[in-house]
């Protein structure tokens, strides 16, 4: 080992750069260490890190202290952009150094151009069409994991960690600390990375894989010391090697951030309600703890963890009988969370956000609400995190462990019944959540195996025996890469158990996932007096990643029992779905294009019956133009199917086949002005539906730190089979659907004031109308008739009653009685979110955050929509205020 040490030092000095040295794979013994062994040597070029003689860089972001000639530079650069394959247009030099605390990195990016140099200022983590300068670090020298830390020439702060090779994970924070300077010749970056913020184990000896990174902007330039190519696979995996990191040992890492926060909030009063009094003040104290427990693992825990600075969700209107998906914002449950994730979706469309684990079960809101009893209930709108706690890391001979835990406290809802008595309901139960993941890598990373469980518990009082009591999943999977890593298979398979009461389970059965109630399923047993339901899911891909033709099939399926809301996030089941996906691109710039794409993609799917539920195909396009502009467009085409959950829970439906499309148009991210529209629409077959939407947006830089964007939508949807109601009436069980014309308008609006890379003010806004008017009231008279209209039978006017309220009751035998009422179900809602948030940075990882947040909403039956009357009406609806002061200090121990 030290023969090699030696040798690779005197080849890296002869040459005076970062050379093609060889160098030994690391082994994985069975004590689990790591060491060069002598095993298959690869040849893989490898950089040099110089420990500090005396004394530490002073981190100014220049490069001119005697210390950095201790390290030899990197300076074989190579474009991926726009010319993959060329030498960089100007010159780049990388060197590092390191101390038993930390790593340094000095980046030297000389510039023939150096007045267009552009640095913009933004928050921290924005990706601005900016200059940029970057290092990579492989720490576990997995081949599939990197810690990536980035500057613009504006000083502002980027980091990355990425996994699997080519996933990213951007709300990952480090702290780390820069230093930028400007020159007539061009401009230096200085990193200090500290080891506290790497994984690695504890041999005396480190071998970590290594890149460098630099952009420039106004030649859309992208260098990098080791260029993951165009047409394969993989990043980290691409990396060259860092060597002559000898004698540095991981530290002890142990970081604390305590936080206080207050808020004052003003919401519309009611006389009498002692809940909504107008006015309420908060206060709260917690604190988010990391602690290195091994070299490899990390415990990082949050005690009372507070949200307020996060930005609101955007108001939707859902019709389905499917919950609406919002992403993650909390940074807690954002962070870090690659080893948890276990996505069960298919595809890019609604299925994709389907996971075992869905991080917004844990606090989510109450599920029970409050019986006023004639008086006033107190509203809660999220259940208290009494504490949360994740295990994580990779052990240097590829064991990857995760394991994460919540407690959510008991809910209950204050009570003042008519006679002034005071109550207290429970609203939400004591809840735990437990997710674990264990997974093994195998050669150097391109074979991995795991198993992923989740649980969840509830401490079910009398009142709430309708919920489930437990929930648990268990299952396996694997990624295997081969033939030059330019094919990948993987698959997994993933059991579920549900218990609770029979209520509990009756519910499950009847869900919107299932419906195990519908009269036609004869593959399925609907049972009342359950307590229990098992399920399964699986899904098994073959994909060609690498070359100018790629390729893909697979096949998913769910069976009817499987179930995983409780702390996971699914749509349906009861169904098996395979697909093709065929892809050809051209990567090099031609006569009028800089890349295209073409992707075809055909898919069926059936459920446990053999009923066809599903069957379509669709062609995209996306392309980039010479001067930076991009495009897409694609059609897609659905043929008519089955549909078991239409009716919810009756008898399967034949749903209308449709066509629809899409285009849409970018501007060159780099101007001052830019410009992107999308247009979508959609056509059912027989008439029975069809959509047009358009949603534009415009982007303005006035100045390198001033940035607002405003983006208007517009959708306009008619359907003749929107779901209302079941009913029985005269002896029949009857499903209603009106024809529904549906409005949507929303104008989102966005600003970024940055004045330096540490302080920010950050504007959102974003007016929400959608009206719905109904008209053509019917019923389902033959759900499996060939043609469309003949699967309906329509009320007509005699059938058709005035209520006196200004909606309508069905009179089905005309005897002049009503039957049933369908009411008024028009619709218009207003809403107005909007958050400014003020951050500071005042030290390494301790930050300000000042926080005003705005809301009004309204609801009526009216179905009329002028676009000036009804924004003016969001600005006559009640409004809602809340002032949050929030501080937070990083201490590192």
């Amino acid at each position: 080992m030290d023969c090699l040490r030696s040798a690779t030092r005197i080849a890296i000095a002869s040459a005076g750069l970062a050379t093609i040295i060889t160098t030994a794979a690391p082994a994985q013994d069975g004590r689990g260490g790591s060491a060069f062994a002598s095993r298959a040597i690869t040849r893989t070029p490898a950089a040099f890190a110089a420990r500090a003689a005396e004394g530490t860089p002073r981190l100014d972001g220049k490069l001119d202290e005697a210390i950095w000639q201790e390290a030899m530079p990197i300076s074989d650069f190579t474009q991926r952009d726009p010319d993959e394959g060329a030498p960089g247009t100007e010159r780049t030099e990388a060197r590092v150094l390191f101390t038993d605390d930390a790593l340094y990195v000095g980046i030297r990016a000389w510039d023939s151009q150096a007045d267009e140099i552009v640095g913009h200022l933004t928050r921290r983590d924005d990706m601005s069409p900016s200059d940029w300068l970057g290092v990579a670090i492989d720490s576990y020298h997995d081949r599939r994991t990197a810690f990536y830390f980035s500057v613009n020439a504006a000083g502002v702060k980027r980091d990355i960690y990425f996994y699997d090779d080519n996933n990213e994970d951007a709300s990952w924070d480090a702290v780390w600390d820069v230093a930028t300077s400007r020159d007539p010749d061009g401009w230096t970056a200085e990193f200090k990375i500290p080891f506290s913020q790497l994984r690695f184990g504890a041999d005396d000896t480190q071998l970590w894989g290594f890149n460098v990174y630099r952009r420039i902007n106004r030649l859309n330039e992208e260098q990098y010391w080791r260029v993951p190519p165009k047409d394969q696979t993989g990043v980290v995996s691409r990396f060259g090697n860092l060597v002559g990191l000898d004698g540095i040992k991981p530290p002890r890492r142990a970081e604390i951030m305590p936080y206080v926060s207050g808020s004052s909030a003003w919401t519309p009063g009611e006389a009498g309600n002692p809940f909504a009094t107008g006015t309420d003040r908060t206060a709260a104290l917690g604190a988010d703890l990391k602690l290195g427990v091994t070299s490899n693992l990390t415990l990082s825990a949050t005690v009372n963890p507070d949200f307020g600075q996060v930005e609101a969700d955007p108001a939707v209107v859902n019709l389905s009988a499917f919950e609406s998906f919002f992403p993650e914002k909390r940074p807690f449950f954002n962070e870090g969370l690659d080893i948890f994730r276990f996505p069960i979706g298919l595809g890019d469309g609604d299925g994709s956000a389907e996971s075992l684990f869905y991080t917004r079960r844990i606090g989510r809101a109450p599920q029970a609400w409050a019986d006023a009893r004639g008086g006033y209930a107190e509203s809660i709108d999220h259940t208290t995190i009494l504490g949360a706690a994740k295990l994580s890391g990779k052990t240097a001979s590829g064991w990857t462990i995760g394991l994460l835990g919540s407690l959510t406290a008991q809910e209950e809802a204050r009570v003042v019944d008519i006679d002034g008595g005071e109550h207290l309901d429970i609203v939400e139960p004591r809840t735990s959540y437990v997710v674990g993941r264990l997974a093994r890598d195998f050669r150097r990373g391109r074979t991995q195996v795991g198993v992923f469980g989740t649980a969840m518990n509830r401490n079910l009082p009398d009142d709430l025996q309708w919920l489930r009591g437990s929930a648990y999943t268990g299952g396996l999977n694997f990624t295997h890469r081969f033939l030059d890593d330019g094919w990948v298979a993987e698959g997994w398979v993933v059991g579920s158990h549900v218990r609770g009461s029979e209520e509990a389970i009756d519910i499950t059965q009847r869900s919107s996932a299932r419906y195990y109630q519908r009269p036609d399923a004869t593959h399925l047993t609907y049972d009342p007096t359950r307590t229990s339901l098992n399920g399964f899911a699986g899904q098994f891909n073959i994909t060609k990643v690498s070359g100018n033709w790629r390729f893909a099939t697979g096949v998913d399926t769910r069976s009817p029992g499987f179930e995983v809301n409780d702390i996971g996030f699914q749509r349906d089941a009861d169904r098996t779905f395979s697909y093709i996906w065929i892809n050809r691109r051209w990567l090099q710039p031609g006569a009028v294009f800089r890349n295209f794409n073409i992707n075809f993609n055909a898919w069926g799917g059936w459920n446990y019956g053999g009923d066809v539920v599903g069957r379509g195909g669709n062609v995209n396009f996306n392309w980039q133009f010479l001067n930076y502009w991009r495009g897409f467009m694609g059609v897609n085409r659905e043929t008519s199917a089955l549909s078991d959950g239409s009716l919810r829970g009756g008898p399967a439906f034949i749903r209308p086949g449709a066509w629809n499309a899409w285009l849409g148009l970018m501007t060159d991210p780099r101007k001052t002005i830019r410009f992107g529209v999308n247009v979508q629409g959609s056509v059912g077959d027989e008439g029975a539906s069809r959509r047009i939407g358009v949603s534009p947006n415009v982007s303005w830089r006035p100045a390198t730190n001033l940035d607002f964007m405003l983006a208007p939508s517009f959708m306009q949807m008619s359907t003749a089979w929107q779901y209302l109601f079941r009913t029985d009436a005269l002896g029949d069980t009857r499903y209603v659907f009106g024809e529904l014309d549906q409005t949507i308008a929303r104008m989102t609006l966005r600003g970024n004031v940055t004045f330096s890379p540490t302080l920010s003010l950050q504007v959102y806004a974003e007016p929400f109308v959608a009206v719905g008017d109904y008209t053509g009231f019917k019923e389902v008279a033959n759900p499996r008739a060939q043609a469309f209209d003949d699967r309906f039978s329509a009320y007509d006017d005699q059938q058709l009653l005035d209520n006196g309220n200004g909606g309508v009751d069905v009179d089905l035998d005309a005897d002049g009685s009503a039957d049933f009422g369908i009411g008024n179900p028009d619709f218009t809602a207003l809403s107005f979110r909007s958050n400014v948030v003020l951050r500071w940075e005042f030290n390494l990882g301790s930050s300000l955050f000042v926080v005003w947040q705005h809301g009004r909403q309204d609801f009526t039956n009216d179905s009329r929509f002028q676009v000036g009357s009804s924004i003016a009406d969001i600005f006559r609806a009640p409004a809602s205020n809340t002032l949050l002061v929030k501080v937070n200090y990083w201490l590192g121990l």
